[in-house]
């Protein structure tokens, strides 16, 4: 049986988890194993009618059957009716003489009737017309019934399912492919690396295998993944993954499990250890001949990997020398260290032994308004409140009522929140840029933006087109300001005077501005590209202020001169994202340091002097990051990965904690088998509540997470209670 469709479809799933799109839809029509429904809706949706039809004659062309036919013929009658809503006789004519006539043989009187139509000034005059309403609401109606007729064509039958496989699939079996290969090495050295994939893996010959040691410096360690139990829409769930305690492959309370790769060996395969998997590994084994015990630091098993996750464990003594053992690689160039197998002191932060797997609790915020995806999140400074911006413009409010199960009133999973509208039932929306004439296209980059006051009562946002003052009780528009170009990218209340705000816009400029008064206060210059994050200190008296190509500069707000500036360093393998990562950057509780975020790493600077205290960069094989925040009390951040999964970092040494499963805060029905659907966005800290957040997913939704974090758990920098 031949297995060439499975590949494709593996590496489907890894262009999805890469964000290939255009990649995975070239090789979904040049093989015809899958049919993307959603994004040959897109197409439809937005007017694409030469690419919709491109990608359908990869798949059945219009002559297949009667159900081809109907798809050809509904893509292009609607081509017809909307260029003759544009006066485009022309157009209407070429379509008629050149698409539409294939289908005269089959039905000749439908063809004269819309030959008809030209000669009508109205094309609604007809009587099969008549209901026809604007573009929008008619692609939709088509896309209804077409997808009816999609599924019901026996060519595309079960091509429009993908089909359920673990997450990050092609990369487990990379993975499983390298420990086969070393484990038949001649000399297998004890912490091997991988530097390409292109040949198989070879092991030195044992004259090398003390150079390979000198060249290796670091051990990278990655998190396990976890199968986590479907939760309820307010419910728990075995979610968050703390590090456990991991025991000796020989440990008698290790089980094996029953569905191991066929190519490992029966006596190798993944143990479940405390409801986790790893592969039996020893990757760096040190003696101490003294007590009769070892010091191992393991490598775990993830699909999304967190590099440098140090865990010490004692196991009894053993001869590593002769011990058959598998080494799981996920990050292509790690290196592990274990010079002459002497015993090394490594100096990592001290991890308690963790055992039980902790639960999680969540809320999907109720709303009847649809919107599409959530880019700006914040609660209310009270506590009480969440405030979501969507792309279209749109804002969501939820406010938590006093009860006797939440006597203060404040956001809780624990109860349902109402989501706010004033009596008038107005909306909070925003302008956006528009569109075309034809409805095609929208600009590459929306910028969307969004701010409180400190007494809740006032809401300034942006999405790309002017600046909008709403009052957040009465939601009323009070002022709008600066029409763009250029587009405010970032805003952000000046603490002292709720009426001056600072306005980062897409030309790289700053304004300081009153928007009571209209006075521009100052105009910052100093970037090159467009700003994306804003952040005051009133303790320091300084605006701290990055854009988009990295850049972070820290201005004085009593002369609004420019003090300090610096960059990220990013790592060579990871350029190439600047131009699509939002640089972001926000204070600690003291405003000592701040905490910047790229889709490639997470960084701690001094305020005043920018000297980088910490660094946490992705692995090469790791997902990037959408999103990270700070608790409310500076100990943890939280890290929104684009795979779904939810980093706890120790914000005293940015070494990744936990880790939370999507399964965690999604309900059933938005856990999809295909990557990429639906996945967190923005991620915003409860400003009391340490152990709370809240999520703004990609399908306009916005959940609210508690981790509920073992008691016992005693972590360097990490109180032992939450």
């Amino acid at each position: 049986m031949s297995l060439s469709k499975d590949l494709v479809l593996l590496m489907l799933q890894f262009c999805a988890e890469e964000n290939l799109k255009r990649t995975a839809h070239m090789l979904e029509q040049e093989t015809g194993y899958f049919f993307d429904l959603e994004y040959f809706e897109e197409l439809i949706l937005h007017g694409n009618w030469e690419e919709a039809e491109e990608y359908l004659s990869s798949f059945t062309l219009v002559e297949d059957n009667k159900y081809s036919t109907k798809i050809y013929f509904e893509i292009r009658k609607q081509k017809f009716l909307e260029a003759l809503d544009k006066r485009e006789s022309a157009a209407a004519l070429d379509i008629l003489v050149k698409d539409l006539k294939v289908f005269e043989q089959s039905n000749k009187e439908l063809y004269k009737e819309m030959t008809q139509l030209l000669t009508m000034p109205n094309f609604r005059e007809h009587s099969e017309l008549t209901s026809y309403g604007d573009t929008l609401t008619v692609r939709r109606s088509i896309i209804n019934e077409m997808r009816a007729v999609i599924q019901a064509n026996p060519i595309l039958h079960g091509k429009t399912n993908f089909p359920p496989i673990n997450k990050s699939r092609l990369r487990r079996l990379i993975n499983q492919s390298l420990n086969w290969q070393h484990k038949h090495c001649a000399h297998p050295h004890p912490q091997p690396h991988i530097d390409t994939l292109f040949t198989d893996h070879k092991c030195p010959g044992p004259d090398n295998i003390m150079q390979q040691n000198q060249l290796e410096n670091e051990i990278s360690l990655v998190t396990m993944s976890t199968e986590l139990s479907a939760s309820p829409l307010t419910g728990t769930t075995p979610a968050v993954k703390p590090l456990n305690e991991v025991m000796s492959p020989t440990d008698s309370s290790s089980t094996c499990r029953q569905d191991s790769a066929n190519d490992v060996d029966k006596d190798e395969i993944l143990a479940t250890i405390e409801g986790r998997e790893l592969l039996q590994t020893s990757p760096c084994v040190s003696g101490d001949s003294s007590s009769g015990y070892l010091t191992e630091s393991f490598r775990k098993l993830s699909v999304n990997q967190m590099p440098v996750l140090p865990l010490q464990t004692v196991v009894p003594a053993r001869n590593a020398a002769s011990e058959e053992s598998l080494v799981m690689w996920q990050n292509i160039s790690a290196r592990g260290a274990c010079p002459n197998n002497e015993l090394t002191k490594m100096e990592m932060p001290q991890i308690s032994k963790v055992v039980e797997v902790s639960r999680c609790e969540y809320v999907i915020l109720p709303s009847l308004v649809q919107t599409n995806t959530i880019r700006r999140l914040l609660y209310s400074h009270s506590g009480n409140g969440v405030v979501a911006l969507a792309e279209d413009g749109t804002h969501l409010l939820w406010k938590w009522e006093k009860n006797d199960d939440n006597i203060n009133g404040e956001a809780s999973t624990k109860s349902t929140p109402a989501l706010y509208q004033p009596k008038r039932g107005l909306l909070m929306i925003n302008d956006t840029p528009p569109r075309n004439s034809s409805l095609d296209d929208q600009l590459l980059f929306v910028p969307s933006t969004l701010t409180l006051s400190k007494n809740d009562a006032y809401v300034i946002s942006s999405s790309g087109a002017v600046i909008s003052l709403y009052n957040a009780i009465s939601f009323k528009e009070l002022r709008s300001v600066m029409r763009p170009p250029p587009a405010a990218t970032c805003i952000v209340f000046y603490p002292p005077d709720n009426n001056v705000i600072a306005i980062g816009r897409h030309d790289a400029s700053i304004l300081i501005f009153n928007i009571r008064t209209d006075e521009l206060i100052s105009k910052l210059k100093g970037h090159s590209k467009r700003v994306t994050g804003l952040a005051f200190s009133t303790t320091l008296n300084v605006l701290v202020s990055c854009a988009v190509d990295t850049e972070i500069i820290v201005w004085d707000s009593r002369t609004w001169e420019k003090k300090k500036s610096t960059v990220l360093q990013i790592s060579g393998g990871l350029l190439g994202s600047a131009e699509l990562s939002e640089t972001s950057i926000e204070l600690d509780k003291d405003h000592n340091h701040f905490l910047a975020v790229h889709d490639t790493q997470l960084a701690i600077y001094e305020t005043l002097t920018l000297r980088r205290v910490k660094q946490w960069t992705i692995a090469n094989f790791c997902t990037r990051i959408s999103h990270a925040t700070y608790s409310c009390d500076s100990e943890m951040i939280y890290a929104a990965m684009r795979d779904g999964i939810i980093l706890v970092l120790d914000a005293s040494d940015l070494s990744p904690r936990y880790e939370i499963d999507p399964s965690a805060y999604l309900p059933p029905r938005l856990r999809p088998c295909y990557v990429g659907v639906v996945d967190p966005v923005v991620i915003a800290a409860h400003p009391k509540k340490k152990n709370q957040f809240a999520l703004g997913l990609s399908n306009g939704e916005v959940v609210v997470v508690e981790p509920v974090f073992p008691t016992q758990v005693k972590l360097a920098g990490l109180p032992s209670s939450l």
